[in-house]
């Protein structure tokens, strides 16, 4: 799981920090425990200086009134302050701020970017070998999770195991990359690239919120909308193409936008597909026997839909589900899923919504199994017109054997003139078109 850092993510999150409130001088004033206390202290010091009269009565109510400690109650007193004051502190966690972690102590914990049920996403600080001071992330995921039973911490720690074990065969320039992979006896330290900016969600959002501003268009800059679906399918043809994975979580949420370049507020960022605890390489159904693969997600639905059988469960996230996806009951270990959702967000952002939405999910449910979208929305869309509504009908295609695959993807006539850029493994760059 990787997040952008805290706004000033904040991952990381944001992930997120708790403060104790601090109550300024009039709201001390009136808050009832201060104005006892001193109220308190205005009567014991008005009762020394009062004039009380020599009564053994009077005497006895003073006494009772405001006694003074006795030589004994004072020893006690001093002796357990002294033995607070000596108390030692609480031994450092490896994951708190401050800490040295890695195989040779060489990355500082910093602060939470953002935490999850499972683990935690800090900043961490290390040095190059040239002496160059580097920032980065490293998601911690403890072996015993405090209030988890000894089974779930192990489902934790496999399901991170599996991630693992997709995740450091990837290399791309549109793809999180992970840097180093640790185990302690206290947890398990996953090293990866720091993302300074948001998710491709909260672009779309910002600019559903700037809706006035853009003229009435809620989806995003043509140019921005062609440019991080490009990024996208770039890092999906790497996926199925080259390392054969299927990614099964494609969302707005896991295209992290990184703002770090040079370039990045003219250009938009690189976008950068991250969690892969639902991934799995496409060989792998030949290994899982009768396909009973082990479901990886929390049940949603239980509402028959339409003419197919009770949906329980669906592996991702919901709106993001094909027809195929939300109609068997097992892990599919196939590309096609990945198109569908590819499409979905390409329509989201040219239009600023989900195609496949509503506040009932058995009615989402069944809006996908019947493929209903409004597509006429594209035909007034400000970036592509027709080009794009073929390239969303392709992606959000029932039948699978139909559907586009991410090379007709990139061969679309939308993204005339857009290239990949393989970066350094690969050399150069390939031309779509």
């Amino acid at each position: 799981m990787t997040v952008s850092p805290p706004q000033t993510i904040p991952e990381g999150k944001t992930i997120s920090q708790l403060q104790s409130p601090v109550l300024s001088p009039a709201e001390e004033f009136t808050n009832p425990l201060s104005r006892n206390s001193s109220a308190r202290s205005i009567r014991m010091a008005g009762s020394r200086a009062t004039r009380i009269p020599n009564t053994r009565r009077q005497s006895r109510r003073s006494l009772s009134a405001n006694p003074s400690p006795s030589p004994a109650h004072t020893f006690l007193s001093s002796w357990s302050r002294d033995a607070a004051a000596s108390e030692p502190a609480p031994e450092p966690k490896p994951e708190d701020e401050g800490q040295a972690i890695g195989m040779n102590n060489e990355y500082i914990v910093g602060r939470t970017i953002a935490k999850g049920g499972f683990g935690v996403v800090k900043e961490v600080h290390t040095i190059s070998s040239t002496g160059e001071q580097i920032l980065r992330a490293v998601k911690i995921v403890r072996k015993a999770i405090p209030g988890r039973d000894e089974s779930e911490n192990e489902k934790a720690q496999l399901e991170l195991d599996h991630e693992v074990s997709i995740w450091r065969h990837l290399k791309h320039r549109h793809i999180l990359d992970l840097h180093v992979v640790f185990e302690t006896e206290f947890a398990t330290f996953c090293v990866m690239e720091l993302n300074v900016g948001g998710t491709l969600f909260d672009i779309v959002r910002k600019a559903r919120l700037c809706e006035a501003d853009n003229g009435g268009r809620k989806g995003l800059e043509p140019k921005q909308a062609k440019s991080y679906a490009f990024q996208l399918a770039c890092a999906l043809r790497y996926l199925h193409e080259d390392i054969r994975v299927c990614h099964r979580d494609v969302k707005l949420e896991n295209c992290l936008i990184d703002m770090s370049g040079p370039n990045a507020h003219s250009e938009g960022g690189n976008l950068r597909l991250c969690d892969f605890g639902l991934a799995d390489f496409l060989h792998s159904e030949s290994m899982d026997g009768d396909g009973l693969a082990m479901r990886l997600s929390s049940p949603l639905l239980s509402e028959p839909v339409a003419h197919h059988r009770t949906t329980s469960s669906v592996i991702g996230t919901l709106e993001y589900a094909s027809p195929r996806g939300l109609s068997v009951n097992r892990k599919l270990f196939e590309t096609a899923g990945d198109i569908w959702a590819f499409g979905v967000i390409v329509y989201a952002l040219i239009t600023g919504e989900l195609p496949f939405r509503h506040s009932m999910p058995s009615k989402t449910v069944e809006m996908i199994m019947q493929a209903n979208w409004d597509d006429s929305v594209l035909d007034d869309a400000y970036a592509g017109g027709a080009a794009v509504k073929e390239l969303v009908t392709g992606c959000l295609e029932r039948d699978i054997d139909v559907r586009s695959t991410i090379g007709d993807a990139l061969r679309s006539e939308w993204f005339a003139g857009c290239y990949e850029a393989h970066g350094e493994q690969n050399g150069g760059a390939e031309d779509w078109t």
